[in-house]
């Protein structure tokens, strides 16, 4: 899918352009710094690591700074840089963790530190299995849209971790730029490694709401909540663009949307799943 390889460590050196684009924090940290250069693109992660993305976006050459580990190394790789060569590609990826769900799966689309790690932890050990922890891949059809398998781990902030994981699960080596542990697929995480049809997703929001809430999404309110949650590489391509919106109107207008809060109470979280469950049964009826 896509051709990866990894180069001599790199210097990051200043660059004569400006960055097109930055990913940046709440507290104002650069993340990810976006150039466009004569082979294409190259993602700046300051302090980590350069990848230079082809034009087509099916070529990735990482040049990692000499003293980022291999694990920090595949993990930007794996859950950013990816989803977003994908995009240049024209193939839709979403800031998503994915599900199964009876014969299919749902889906939870959110930023950073809204729950979609945790959610999906929580119904991997009560009988249902992950596909993604973040970077939703999908293909779609005339009539559904499928889920692809990704990466088999998921990663976890300490507290979800002591309130979710009792041991006897694999951790990842750490990476140096985030506290989270990285946990291992296997038998008590189970992990679904086929294409599943997508039944619905949930927008995560974080209000002060004394049970779960769920509400239907439709018309432009939809087609945003899916927009908003999107890997795309060139941000200033008006084709790119264009064929973005095209498909995720498209992914969206497919798959019944809703939104989602609960209590963020780890001993809630059994409710929050029973009443996700109840509502794919009731789209089922």
């Amino acid at each position: 899918m896509i051709e990866y390889h990894v180069g001599l460590p790199c210097e990051q050196l200043p660059l004569a352009e400006e960055p097109f684009h930055r990913y940046v924090f709440p507290d104002e940290t650069v993340w990810t710094e976006f150039f466009r250069v004569p082979k294409g693109y190259l993602l700046r992660f300051p302090g980590l690591a350069d990848f230079v993305v082809s034009q087509d976006g099916e070529r990735v050459q990482a040049y990692p700074l000499a003293d980022t580990d291999a694990g920090t190394l595949e993990h930007l790789y794996i859950n950013q840089v990816y989803p977003l060569a994908l995009s240049r590609q024209g193939r839709p990826a979403f800031h998503a963790s994915v599900v199964t769900a009876g014969t299919g799966a749902v889906a939870f689309l959110g930023t950073t530190g809204m729950g979609k790690s945790t959610l999906a932890t929580a119904f991997a050990r009560n009988g249902a299995s992950f596909l993604t922890d973040d970077g939703m891949l999908i293909e779609q059809s005339d009539d559904e849209v499928m889920v692809l398998p990704n990466h088999p781990s998921v990663r976890l902030w300490d507290d979800s971790l002591a309130a979710l994981i009792d041991g006897g699960i694999e951790k990842a080596p750490a990476v140096s730029f985030t506290s989270k542990s990285r946990l291992i697929a296997g038998d008590r995480l189970p992990y679904c490694d086929e294409p599943k049809r997508l039944l619905a997703a949930f927008v995560l929001d974080w209000q002060e709401v004394p049970q779960c809430h769920i509400k239907p999404v439709h018309g432009v309110a939809q087609v945003m909540a899916w927009l908003s949650h999107s890997f795309l590489l060139d941000v200033g391509d008006p084709g790119l663009i264009a064929q973005h919106f095209a498909w995720t109107h498209r992914v969206s207008s497919a798959v019944s949307t809703f939104t989602l809060d609960y209590p963020r109470d780890y001993g809630y979280l059994p409710a929050v799943c029973e009443c996700i469950l109840q509502q794919i049964t009731e789209l089922r009826g």
